[in-house]
């Protein structure tokens, strides 16, 4: 416990002198005898044995009141945790090719429900290698010859799981195409907009699934990959493949799987990647995918700050409590048991 003004306990010091003011105003006010030897064999009642109370009560009630003027205070010492979240765009290629099937514990599955399923397990985890992100702004982006908002960057991952279910394959054959570069020119127009309006943003990231090449739109990937690395988005980029390549990679997260003939749109996908300080991955199965997001995961995690701080609050309720009480006590005695007839 602490005091804000504890200068106040000089008051303390004048509790003796009025005791001794009080005992000088008695001994005025006495019967005066000419001797009290014939007292000498009396015995004092029990009420002169407690004739001391209400006196006492009084000075610990004046000590309280004084107590309360020096403003007692407690001191909480509290920790709270500052998380530093990212902001995700997941763009994710719904054209055609996406109707293809792709190989998973429960049997065939098409690319585009083995890319919705896991991509849900990245936002809310899996319980496994997937821990979610609770803490991140992540949007989606679905594209084929157009790309398409699904869902604002957002807080609200309940909402963004169903967004992601609620995903299909592109069935006009007019608007059938893959532009993942017109979709990551405007998800990355989309978080340096975020960034300007929220000024404690520190990182940005771009997570670009396609199994497609880039054959139409009006932005080329790597003018996309520009535009995010100069104001300072990652880029990861996933390629699904059609066949188990043949090239093993060990890296810290897991095994991967690159061709060795690796197509031209492979090359613009990992260039982007590797501007803009992102990874690029492959993968042919639904196993493999999971080992690429849990890759991503592990490289882009939540800032973690834990800041302690602590509030002073004035505590004198208790001394004032106790000066009534004390005060009350006083009046009680000195109204029964202690009454001074007069």
């Amino acid at each position: 416990m602490t005091f804000a003004t504890p200068s106040w306990f000089w008051l303390l010091t004048t509790l003796p002198l009025l005791w001794l003011y009080q005992r000088r105003l008695r001994k005025q006010e006495a019967v005066h005898f000419s001797s009290l030897s014939i007292f000498q064999d009396t015995k004092k009642t029990w009420r002169q044995h407690l004739l001391f109370l209400p006196p006492l009560c009084l000075y610990l009630a004046l000590a309280c009141l004084i107590t309360c003027l020096a403003r007692p205070q407690v001191e909480t010492t509290n920790s709270r945790q500052d998380r530093e979240g990212i902001a995700i765009q997941m763009l994710v290629d719904v054209s055609s090719s996406m109707d293809m099937d792709i190989e998973t514990p429960e049997g065939p599955m098409t690319r585009m429900e083995t890319a919705k399923l896991v991509m849900e397990q990245f936002v809310a985890g899996d319980g496994k290698s997937l821990t979610g992100r609770p803490d991140d702004m992540i949007g989606i982006i679905s594209f084929a010859r157009y790309s398409d908002n699904v869902c604002p960057l957002t807080l609200g991952h309940d909402a963004l799981v169903y967004m992601i279910r609620e995903l299909h394959i592109n069935d006009r054959p007019n608007e059938d195409g893959t532009a993942f570069g017109d979709a990551t020119a405007l998800a990355a127009a989309q978080l340096k907009a975020q960034e300007d309006k929220d000024n404690a943003l520190k990182s940005k990231v771009i997570l670009l699934l396609t199994d497609g090449e880039n054959n139409c739109g009006e932005h080329m990937p790597l003018q996309a990959a520009a535009m995010a690395k100069e104001w300072g988005i990652r880029i990861y980029t996933i390629s699904l493949q059609d066949s188990k390549p043949a090239r093993l990679v060990n890296t810290q997260q897991g095994k991967f799987f690159r061709p060795q003939t690796r197509s031209e749109s492979d090359q613009t996908l990992e260039k982007m990647a590797l501007a803009t300080g992102g990874v690029y991955r492959t993968a042919n199965d639904m196993h493999s995918l999971q080992s690429v997001y849990s890759e991503i995961n592990e490289l882009e995690k939540s800032k973690l700050k834990e800041v302690e701080f602590s509030d002073l609050e004035d505590n004198f309720t208790p001394f004032a409590l106790a000066a009534l009480a004390l005060l009350l006590i006083r009046y009680l005695l000195n109204a029964t048991i202690l009454r001074v007839s007069p």
